[in-house]
């Protein structure tokens, strides 16, 4: 079994979680190669944290990047490539990019490698999110063929196949999709535990730019309008109520009339649009 990996971390301003997600990685059965945590510009006393781990460990080891404004995407995208650029192609087998605010069981690893090492097709892999609401843990909804970007583990041919990561919005969509088109597999597993601290739009102050930008993203990705209005209107459903759905609609409305960029492969805008078509008539699941 293939079981060399390296997990890249791009965090910022993540002291209140990361030493919980770095307890997690160091608990794991099989330890990965290398553990790079880049401190994106954090102003919270992050870099100490991390810093006191990289004195502990020779495995684990960090990239300072200055302060500067946050990048929806591409930012993301930048900050993981300064980490791996820290890696030689012939030390690993899988790479995951990891976010800051995660916890997870000691033998999270070792599992999902025992899957890859079964599934000779599967490029790309996660557990499921889970969130405290109300005190309860609750699984994050999504599609089983999803890999949400906080964990992404990619075997090093698909990763290969797909170019790595784009500087895009949108990116941690576009690299499954692109995957899938390939021929290879992607997956979630929803008996395995990510539980995240910080969802996706944590920030509320920031929430028109957010939720404009996810409808900005649905049309870059080539969303059919329906299933982007209908997706609109479930998350009308969700905190903030309302509004946020609405926003997304806006976001996705504005960037058809501007006939904004797009991208330009046709082939994955026709297997989104092919699967996104199942979900809207019941052949495949929406979601589970």
């Amino acid at each position: 079994m293939q079981n060399r990996y390296i997990i890249i971390s791009p965090v910022r301003n993540e002291a209140e979680f990361i030493e919980t997600t770095i307890q997690s990685v160091i608990n794991q059965t099989i330890r990965p190669v290398k553990y790079i945590l880049v401190n994106d510009g954090s102003t919270d006393g992050t870099d100490k944290i991390i810093d006191d781990y990289v004195q502990k460990y020779d495995w684990i080891l960090t990239v300072a990047r200055p302060p500067k404004e946050h990048s929806p995407g591409g930012g993301v995208v930048d900050a993981f490539y300064d980490g791996y650029r820290l890696i030689s192609d012939n030390e690993w087998d899988f790479v995951i990019k990891l976010d800051g605010d995660l916890k997870f069981g000691s033998d999270y690893f070792e599992r999902l490698l025992i899957l890859f090492d079964m599934n000779p097709k599967l490029g790309m892999a996660s557990g499921r999110t889970f969130q405290y609401r109300n005190g309860k843990l609750v699984p994050d909804i999504m599609p089983e063929d999803h890999v949400r970007g906080p964990a992404k583990m990619y075997r090093k041919e698909c990763w290969n196949d797909i170019g790595g990561l784009r500087k895009v919005l949108g990116w941690d969509t576009l690299d499954e999709l692109q995957a899938q088109v390939l021929g290879w597999e992607t997956r979630n597993y929803k008996d395995m535990v990510l539980i995240h601290y910080k969802p996706i739009g944590f920030k509320q102050k920031k929430i028109v730019k957010r939720e404009i930008k996810a409808g900005e993203r649905q049309y870059y990705l080539g969303y059919l309008p329906l299933f982007a209005i209908s997706r609109g209107f479930y998350r009308m459903l969700q905190k903030p109520y309302l509004v946020a759905g609405l926003l997304n609609i806006y976001g996705f409305t504005l960037a058809s009339v501007r006939r904004g960029e797009r991208i330009a492969d046709q082939d994955i805008i026709q297997h989104l649009r092919n699967k996104q078509a199942e979900r809207l008539t019941f052949k495949r699941k929406l979601l589970n």
